[in-house]
Formats: C-alpha cells, structure tokens, sequence
C-alpha cells in the first residue's frame, strides 16, 4: 500500500511538472485556485489531505472528500433555515407594532418610519429600503417591492399595506391584527420544528462520528493495531464500513423528517 501511495503521489508530481512546463504563462496563484475550487471544493481539498495525511488510506481521504464538499452546503442550508423563521418572526413583531400605531392615530408610512428606526435586523434593510421607495412610488408599489425581496414571509403583510394605502387605516389595523396572531403562531411552530430537527441531526451526527473519531485515535495512538487496513482488501473493508455508517445516517435523518411530517 506505502508503494501504491508513493507511486500516486510520484505519477502527480510529474503531471503537474508536465502541466507547468507546457503551459509557462500560468502562475501559481493561492487565490486563484481557491476561487477556482469553490468552498465546497476547497473543503473537499482540506478534509481530503487532512484525513490523508492522518491515516494514510485513500478510502478515508476519499470520504474525507465528500464530507468536505457538503459542509458548505449544509451549513449553508442552516442558515437559510434559521433567516427563514427570524424574518417572520419579525413580520408578526412588525405587524402587531404597525396595529398598534394605527389604532393610536398614526399613518401608516409614519408608522412604517417609526418601526424601520428599531426593528429586528432580519427585516432591517427591507423595512427602510421600503421607507424610502414609499415616498418616491407610492406604498403600494414600495410593499410589492418588498415582498418580493423578502420572499413569500412579506406577501401577506405587503398585501395588507397596499390594502390600507388604498382604504385607510381603520381596516388595516383589524388586518395587521389578525396577520400579527397568524405569523407568530406560524413563527412559533417553525422554531419548534426547527429545534426538533437540530436535536434529531446531532443525534445523527453524534452516532454516525463516533466510530470514524474511535478509528481515527486509534490510528494515531496504536498504528499497528489497525495493520490489516493497509492492504487492498483492508480499504475494501473499511469502504464498505463507510458506506454502512453514511446508509444509518441518512436513515436516521429520514426518520426525523418522517416523524416531524406526521407530528
């Protein structure tokens, strides 16, 4: 196995000392290749060398790899899910603010002014940007804007300030109080599913880590221990361990899901 690897790593060094005499013009540029690859290639890159350069197998550097190439997405994935549930959390803060400054009197783009000026940082830019285009369109084409930049959390309450530009603010204050208690039960059970599903996740990823970490401090406390996964048939093994390991996960995600869809 140490000749295949350095056979590999030999058969690498002089395609790139190929690649660097044919093509001169190119020079190495860290920033260059980084932009290349992307996150998701540059993660796959570390995790890869990372896990290589630890145990030595090509079967854990390619898993390595893989795993590498989703952190970008997943952690990606976790914030839009966690912006998802404070931009309507802020939609219900902000409709039950806007009720209550209309029944006090108030017009709706004061109103509008008053609440850019404190309120969540998840609707903060939104809110002014539509302050601002209120005075110059109109609010009714400003609240479309809105929505749309937004996404379907604002549909309904750019509905509602486009209905109370057009009909006063009596009607719209019974609106906003109704869209107020909708959004934050909505917002509410959002958060909760949420939570759910991180606790399911680490459950996961606590039960899908254990054995790889337990494999990689063995690997580096007793080398010799872990022997036989140096032959071909050792990485044949320890593939199909892998393969195992990532099956029972994405199981165990799917239970999750499962069970929150019919809760």
């Amino acid at each position: 196995m140490d000749g295949l690897l350095v056979g590999v790593a030999f058969g690498l060094g002089v395609l790139l000392i190929f690649d660097a005499l044919t093509r001169p013009e190119a020079k190495p540029d860290p920033a260059k290749w980084a932009a290349r690859l992307g996150p998701s290639g540059l993660a796959a890159a570390v995790c890869s060398g990372t896990v290589l350069a630890i145990t030595r197998w090509p079967v854990a550097a390619l898993a390595g790899a893989v795993l590498g190439a989703r952190l970008p997405s997943m952690l990606r994935n976790t914030r839009l899910e966690r912006r998802r549930v404070e931009q309507i959390e802020a939609v219900a803060d902000l409709s039950a603010r806007l009720r209550d400054s209309l029944r006090a009197g108030i017009g709706i783009q004061d109103a509008l002014s008053r609440a850019a000026m404190n309120c969540s940082p998840a609707i903060s830019p939104e809110l002014r940007h539509l302050v601002a285009e209120a005075r110059v369109s109109g609010l009714g084409p400003a609240a479309r804007s809105f929505a749309d930049r937004l996404g379907p959390n604002a549909d309904s309450l750019a509905a509602a300030l486009a209905l109370g530009d057009r009909l006063g603010a009596r009607n719209t204050s019974e609106v906003l109080d109704s869209l107020a208690e909708s959004t934050g039960a909505t917002a509410a059970t959002l958060r909760e599913a949420r939570a759910r599903q991180t606790r399911a996740r680490t459950s996961a990823r606590v039960v899908a880590a254990a054995p790889v970490v337990l494999l990689l401090v063995i690997r580096l406390s007793n080398p010799q221990y872990l022997e036989p996964y140096n032959s071909a048939g050792g990485q044949l093994l320890l593939a199909f361990a892998l393969a195992l390991i990532a099956a029972g996960y994405a199981a165990m995600l799917r239970t999750a899901r499962v069970g929150q869809a019919a809760q």
